[in-house]
């Protein structure tokens, strides 16, 4: 395993159970060692057959764009272009 620096680093007992909610705990080796936070937005996704966790990183909920200029509207993100176009139509009406 990599850590956020590219270092190979082994990883000793990080196995984990589902609960019965489907939840499993990330261990706090592992969560220090990849930078992460409580809190923090993660996704999850298929490679294979293996399931992958990592950062999701925020895009525009209408086009999908990721910017670093996301407005905040009821936990979506959206970017400025799609926040003037919602303007221009509803103003429209």
């Amino acid at each position: 395993m990599a850590d956020g620096q590219g270092r190979n680093v082994a990883v000793q007992g990080a196995a984990r159970r589902i609960d019965q909610l489907g939840r499993v705990v990330v261990p706090a080796e592992l969560r220090r060692l990849l930078g992460f936070h409580e809190g923090e937005l993660l996704e999850f996704c298929v490679r294979g057959d293996e399931l992958v966790l990592r950062r999701a990183v925020p895009s525009c909920a209408i086009c999908g764009i990721t910017t670093d200029d996301l407005v905040d509207l009821r936990d979506k993100h959206l970017c400025p272009r799609c926040v003037r176009e919602i303007r221009a139509e509803v103003s429209a009406v």
